[in-house]
């Protein structure tokens, strides 16, 4: 049975690098990229299970990549959670009204693997990352 295939996109080298690890960790095969203009062509090439998309991006707003991999027939059916080192709740909003199965919060490594998991079918939902008093709404996934 072939691993489940994660994208990271994110400009962030030390977060892409921490990211990577953590996932590999878990037995994810892991592939990043840097550049938003060439990350649907590596989506539609590796046809990942997830693409985790930074949200605060130099060179594309991560909304904007996601309608662009939204519009595209090879890439609009795969789930996406953003990611970002924002906890604001208006990304949360957004996030949830494009369409992405979660968003998460930069520098919390459990709650990353939990909404990685949820979001790629190998945690069963009562193991979930979600807004709760217990991880200070640096998750949520639905």
């Amino acid at each position: 049975m072939r691993r489940k295939r994660i994208l990271i996109i994110d400009n962030d080298l030390a977060d892409l690098t921490r990211a990577c690890r953590i996932l590999q960790d878990d037995g994810y095969e892991v592939f990043s990229h840097t550049r938003a203009y060439s990350a649907t062509v590596i989506a539609r090439q590796l046809r990942p299970d997830l693409i985790l998309l930074d949200v605060n991006r130099r060179d594309l707003a991560g909304e904007k990549l996601f309608a662009v991999l939204r519009a595209n027939e090879d890439t609009r059916d795969i789930p996406v959670v953003f990611w970002s080192a924002d906890g604001e709740d208006a990304l949360r909003a957004s996030a949830k009204r494009f369409g992405a199965r979660g968003y998460v919060v930069k520098g919390k490594p459990a709650l990353l693997r939990h909404c990685v998991a949820r979001a790629v079918g190998v945690e069963t939902p009562d193991r979930a990352c979600e807004t709760s008093p217990q991880n200070d709404g640096a998750a949520e996934s639905w």
